[in-house]
């Protein structure tokens, strides 16, 4: 949804991933409206691609924009660059699907303090958009964001998933979601300094971990 974190998870994982632990910021971020993203992008690092889209709540109409959106951009069929909130195509036979754009895997990012006040429409609205996932790709999760607010201490990584608020919110979105709580997992977007610290390096990688691990898991049984 608007304002989970989707960009700045982007920039959590690169982060995570420099050699040097240095805070990267290539995804641009913030909670003013002229900031949210609007555009389909990616960013690259080595044979990875994080691809960045707009909240599903920011293009409620009509209703089943987000869902053709969303299978389109999977398939890769979408150009870099487009507006996706102006973009109304009348079928996606219009846009054939571009070589190597095609999604292997979906991180569905939520705020850990508001997830559970999401309306019951919006929550039905994301059961259909990660069944439509399923079908067409290797992998889904679901990483929680600004869970410090939780006033959960970073002792460590394993420390935080104990934590019995925590593990109450996983399970009270699987019992409304139908997802695994395996398949879930907290980030932390929150910086203080040039590098990330230990605790929110292990807890990007662990999830980036378990995505890559499975998908690849995915694409060598379709292969």
């Amino acid at each position: 949804m608007v304002a989970a974190g989707k960009s700045s998870i982007i920039n959590t994982f690169l982060s995570a991933l420099d050699p040097d632990g240095r805070t990267v910021i290539s995804v641009p971020t913030g909670m003013n409206p002229d900031s949210l993203t609007q555009e389909l992008r990616f960013y690259k690092l080595a044979k990875l691609k994080f691809w960045d889209v707009a909240g599903w709540n920011a293009m409620v109409k009509p209703y089943e924009k987000p869902k053709e959106l969303l299978l389109m951009i999977l398939e890769g069929r979408i150009p870099i660059g487009t507006n996706l909130q102006d973009f109304n195509p009348t079928s996606p036979e219009e846009y054939p699907v571009i070589p190597g754009n095609a999604i292997h895997g979906v991180a569905f990012i939520f705020d850990m303090i508001t997830v559970g006040n999401i309306s019951g429409d919006k929550m039905k609205h994301f059961q259909e958009f990660q069944t439509i996932a399923a079908q067409k790709c290797g992998h889904r999760v679901v990483i929680g964001t600004k869970f410090e607010k939780l006033a959960i201490k970073e002792k460590n990584h394993a420390w935080i998933y104990e934590y019995k608020p925590l593990q109450q919110k996983f399970e009270q979105f699987s019992a409304s979601t139908g997802m695994d709580k395996q398949c879930m997992f907290v980030v932390s977007n929150q910086w203080n300094g040039d590098h990330i610290t230990m605790i929110k390096c292990i807890l990007a990688l662990y999830a980036l971990e378990n995505m890559i691990r499975n998908i690849d898991r995915y694409l060598k049984i379709t292969a």
